[in-house]
């Protein structure tokens, strides 16, 4: 075990040796071919964009904004070829991206702060809005945007104009709007992984007084994971593939130069095979379900295999999987925005309706045996119904800058959640009860029960197939205030009540009565030696929540209520007109919710906990930085330092079994970040890179404690406190070149990187989850037209083909053993795009 542990810290320090040398290249070579502009041409002297943002909700510069925003621009995310939001964290230090059992369970996070996001009854730490609607959970609004404008990443708590549920920050999203100018675009793209997308738009006006725009997307892909499906009856030898279309609409009537009315239509399908998982570290009991796939005398089929046997290779990308690995996902809405400056101020109100739907099914073991069956179908369904309105308004009087609003939105919540034993649970569970004392004895079940395995937990019965029903309503009232105190000198202030009222219906179905678990209580030979590996074992799975009599038939009617303020206070002073520092304070805060999952007392108890509320999560954050644009504004230069302190942080656990929602005491998220923005003395040449470093930290875990390393699923102790998925390192380098070849001809190139330390993608911070430090390094060649009518462009995402995981956890039935969604390889393919 020490060598293993010495000679993976020896590479994951190569890694980072090899990464950080990549970096200093590129670096160099840009340097090299600045100073080599310097020395050649400084007739055309550059200049930097301005960048107009939109995170004290009016248009302001970038550099004037007393808040830590990173703004990538249309054309940055076409370099980038980033068209969603899981894509937008190659661009962004301290964001990472990630998804687990359906890429609608999307999860963002900002400075190590997020939600884990398989269970729906927790809402996202990181609000995602779109076209100023707020998306209820972040893989609502994972998916391509069509064509886009801009988006903004607003980082720390953003409560006081953005609402509840943003107390790490915001990602905000603005597409492109309808133009009165006659265009066409059209994009086609061919890759590896048999990648084929193709997408086309259109916009113009629709009269003199208004106009339209109209794009419809479309991809298909194969999937990034083979897999070995065993008996079936799944038959698809990949997953993690991509399957999905696109339409986005929208209508812009401006009667006058006063009023503008802009409504919005979106619809997207998704039918597709994902998420596949793969063995990242063994458990003890992996021989049992190889023996049930390839015995004849249990079932199986010689040669065959149920699972990867050690040693793993996780890079191979092959995964288990009997039963269909299914996700489909409809997402569909519609929303009006009307502006009206009514002289003395400006007049918004933003009205939106959303519907999300996802329809899954997924072996959920993970292995080609059937120990459980999660099947596709209304029985495992999510679906997010939500309303809103926004009003506000907004203007200017003297030196004061003045902001009133409300807000207002009513959500509902269906959550289906089936599972059953297999067809091979009876003797996986024997099997398994017996090896804790020595070979395994297929025939335990049989001789603790007097029936033939098969008739105890009867497939596709015996288990779960529990609903849920939850009611959000909340309303608020919000202003912000800007005074010009004196000449470079302003106050920011804010504040922001929040009323939320939360109901949740509860229904817990057995199909079986839970008879199987019954029965096994019942047995005296089990009760009476409850000491014994054997029968604790036989109580722990065969009595696991989809198991556990119980439940079954109960129902159970929660509800809370909540008021909650928010407020910051800002003080910038501009030192000079390219100067800018400022120094803030906020707090904000996360709803409290409900579990809407199966619960014990105890991590591995058999009796009920129906109160499943958890309280509000709480931070109060400072702040300190500086906005300057330097060198005759080519080089922008903003820096921050924070502390954000979290109370009663909410962590989402699953620990193999059943998932838990605990409330960890304290949390700290402190450090400092760079961003810089170069537009060099070599003409067409522009650099950008941001670093961020952030000690995200368990200070107090409280009443959360068992659910951490060492615990119920491992002996290993943790390696330190931070939480999951918070690098203590984070920085991103890019570089984007445009040269002339001819009067018709022009070379476009963009490269750029992504690193991060090594962090841990387990909540309960089990060694064997750690991701070590890696880099993505994506690069894109094009030539065309100068004016942009025809681009062909060659590309390459995850270059070197790095594997790193997304989320490890614990296999689901199976003791000590950890399994992990894998992030996307190395991919490469051509592009076509034109416009006229």
């Amino acid at each position: 075990m020490a060598f293993t542990s010495k000679v993976a810290a020896r590479n994951q320090s190569n890694r980072i040796g090899a990464h950080r040398r990549h970096i200093a290249g590129l670096l160099a070579i840009s340097a090299t071919w600045s100073l080599g502009a310097w020395a050649a041409d400084t007739s055309n002297q550059p200049a930097l964009t301005e960048i107009i943002v939109t995170a004290q909700k009016r248009e302001q510069n970038i550099q004037d904004v007393p808040v830590s925003v990173m703004a990538v621009s249309a054309q940055e995310l076409q370099d980038a070829g980033v068209k969603d939001i899981k894509n937008l964290q190659v661009l962004t230090p301290g964001v990472t991206v990630t998804s687990t059992t359906s890429e609608n369970v999307t999860t963002a996070r900002i400075r190590g702060i997020g939600t884990v996001g398989d269970n729906p009854g927790l809402e996202s730490s990181v609000g995602v809005i779109i076209d100023g609607v707020y998306r209820a959970r972040n893989g609502v609004g994972f998916g391509d945007l069509g064509e886009l404008e801009q988006i903004e990443v607003l980082e720390g708590p953003q409560g006081e104009l953005f609402g509840k549920n943003n107390d790490a920050g915001v990602i905000n999203v603005v597409t492109k709007r309808p133009s009165m100018t006659f265009g066409v675009t059209a994009e086609a793209t061919v890759g590896n992984y048999n990648d084929r997308e193709i997408s086309a738009s259109v916009t113009g006006p629709l009269g003199d007084i208004s106009a339209a725009r109209f794009y419809a997307g479309y991809q298909r892909r194969d999937g990034f994971l083979n897999v070995d499906t065993g008996p079936g009856p799944g038959n698809e030898n990949n997953t993690d593939n991509r399957n999905v279309y696109t339409m986005r609409g929208q209508y812009l009537l401006t009667p006058s130069n006063a009023v503008s009315f802009l409504v919005i239509g979106d619809y997207s399908k998704r039918n597709e095979s994902c998420c596949g998982a793969v063995q990242t570290a063994d458990g003890p009991f992996y021989g049992i379900i190889n023996a049930l796939a390839s015995v004849p005398e249990l079932g199986g089929t010689p040669g065959a295999s149920g699972m990867a046997s050690p040693p793993l290779s996780p890079q191979d990308r092959n995964a288990w999987a009997n039963q269909p690995v299914v996700q489909q996902i409809r997402d569909m809405g519609i929303s009006g925005q009307l502006d009206w400056d009514l002289g003395f101020g400006k007049f918004t109100s933003i009205s939106a309706w959303r519907d999300n739907t996802l329809t899954a099914g997924n072996d959920f073991d993970y292995t080609s045996v059937d120990i459980v069956q999660d099947p596709a179908g209304e029985g495992n369904l999510v679906d997010f119904k939500v309303a809103s309105e926004e009003l506000r308004l907004a203007g200017k009087d003297g030196p004061l800058n003045w902001l009133v609003g409300a807000f207002a939105s009513s959500e509902i919540l269906v959550s289906n959640s089936a599972i059953y034993a297999g067809n091979d649970f009876d003797l996986y569970l024997s099997g398994l009860s017996s090896a804790a004392v020595g070979p395994p004895n297929f025939l335990l079940t049989t001789d603790l029960t007097g029936k033939p395995p098969g008739s105890l937990f009867i497939p596709g019965v015996s288990g779960q197939a529990d609903w849920y029903h939850e009611t959000s309503k909340s309303y608020a009232f919000f202003t912000n205030e800007t005074y010009n105190i004196t000449q470079g000198l302003d106050l920011t202030g804010g504040v922001r009540y929040t009323s939320t009222m939360k109901t949740a219906d509860s229904n817990y179905v057995s199909p079986d009565g839970g008879s199987a678990c019954g029965q096994l209580l019942a047995n005296p030979a089990v009760v009476g030696d409850l000491a014994s590996p054997e029968n604790q074992f036989l109580v722990a799975l065969g009595c696991a929540t989809p198991f556990n009599p119980f439940f079954a038939g109960k129902s159970t009617v929660q509800s809370l209520s909540e008021g909650n303020v928010e407020g910051t206070v800002k003080l910038a002073y501009h030192f000079t007109d390219d100067v800018m520092g400022y120094v803030s304070w906020a707090n904000g805060y996360k709803a409290g919710g409900f579990n809407l999952a199966r619960v014990t007392a105890g991590l591995v108890g058999v009796t009920p906990d129906f109160d499943t509320e958890f309280p509000r999560e709480s931070v109060e954050s400072y702040e300190l930085g500086l906005k300057s644009e330097l060198a005759d504004r080519t080089v922008r230069l903003n820096a921050s330092v924070f502390d954000q302190q979290y109370k009663n942080f909410q962590l989402n656990t699953y620990t193999g079994l059943q998932f838990v929602v605990s409330s960890v005491r304290h949390v700290e998220s402190k450090g400092a970040e760079v961003n810089v923005d170069w537009a060099t003395p070599l003409q067409g040449l522009s650099l950008s890179g941001g670093v961020v470093y952030a000690f995200t930290n368990i200070t107090e875990f409280g009443e959360s404690q068992p659910l951490f390393a060492p615990n119920q699923a491992t002996t290993l102790n943790r390696l330190n406190n931070r939480l999951s998925f918070a690098p203590l390192w984070s920085g991103v380098a890019s570089a984007t070149y445009t040269v002339p070849l001819s009067g018709s001809l022009q070379f476009h190139a963009n490269v750029n990187d992504k690193y991060n330390s090594s962090y841990n993608t387990g909540s309960d911070l089990d060694p064997r989850k750690l991701q070590g430090a890696y880099g993505l390094l994506n690069a894109r060649l094009g030539i065309g037209a100068p004016d942009g009518r025809w681009t062909v462009e060659i590309w390459g995402n995850n270059l070197a083909d790095k594997l790193f995981y997304q989320v490890a956890f614990d296999a689901p039935f199976q003791y000590d053993q950890i399994d992990a969604f894998l992030g996307d390889p190395r991919t490469f393919g051509i592009t076509f795009r034109t416009k006229f």
